[in-house]
């Protein structure tokens, strides 16, 4: 089975081969195939020089997109795949087709996070774990690092909630199990994530409470409060004062 990987470095495993980030023709051959393997419908070769150039693509800008994508054909001819059939080109648009049963480190990460989503939802508290586990490993690396770029940086934006959504699942889910010290420890890694979604300090307030240190809890909403004074101008929500009464009145 062939293997993408698009975080922590690009790197594509095939069957008689693999290529990673030092093979690619520079920035430029690193955006084009992350956005390939990314989106995995056919793109327009403009959009594409676009995405590749973030927006400032150069007067010739034919000519190297074509040069990228030759490199990137040789590289993917080298791991065993029959290349052109693999990155096709038709009617002025590029479409990388992976071979059948290709894992996709994000996209599996982005199944699994559903995946862990439901069964929190149906109290399946192993399944829960286990996928968001292994969904916030992957999430927590870096997409194409040291290279920026709007289109680089929603691609980031949207790993960056899925990492948080997977570590509320995973703290949710620990708390249910009850682990509240591991519950405790992934709460703060949302907070570090996003501190202004209350979400993670509510958890890390009732894990706190649940192995009973009343202080550290008291801690939390009070770090909770500063945080929404201090960077939004606003006051926790009504389930987040609703959880300090109930601790105030423990």
């Amino acid at each position: 089975m062939a293997r993408v990987f698009l975080t922590g470095g690009l790197r594509y495993d095939g069957p008689r081969g693999s290529f990673a980030d030092a093979d690619l023709p520079g920035g430029q051959g690193r955006v084009a195939f992350a956005a390939l393997a990314t989106l995995r419908r056919p793109v327009a070769r403009d959009a594409l020089a676009e995405i590749v150039w973030d927006g400032r693509p150069p007067e010739k800008w034919d000519g190297a997109l074509s040069a990228i994508v030759s490199r990137i054909r040789s590289l993917l001819s080298r791991t065993g795949v029959e290349s052109r059939d693999v990155l096709a080109s038709s009617g002025g648009t590029y479409v990388l087709r992976l071979p059948p049963g290709t894992w996709v480190d994000l996209e599996d990460a982005y199944r699994r996070l559903d995946r862990a989503h439901g069964a929190l939802r149906h109290g399946d508290l192993l399944l829960a774990t286990t996928d968001g586990t292994v969904a916030a490993g992957i999430l927590r690396r870096p997409f194409l690092a040291g290279l920026d770029g709007d289109w680089i940086a929603g691609e980031r934006r949207r790993q960056t909630d899925a990492h948080h959504a997977a570590t509320i699942v995973l703290a949710t889910a620990w708390l249910e199990r009850g682990d509240a010290a591991l519950a405790a420890t992934l709460a703060s890694v949302a907070i570090e994530i996003d501190p202004l979604r209350e979400v993670g300090h509510r958890l890390l307030i009732r894990a706190e409470w649940q192995r009973g240190d009343r202080g550290a809890a008291m801690r939390a909403l009070a770090s909770c409060e500063q945080v929404l004074a201090e960077e939004l101008g606003i006051g926790p929500s009504p389930e987040t004062r609703a959880l300090a009464t109930e601790i105030r009145s423990s």
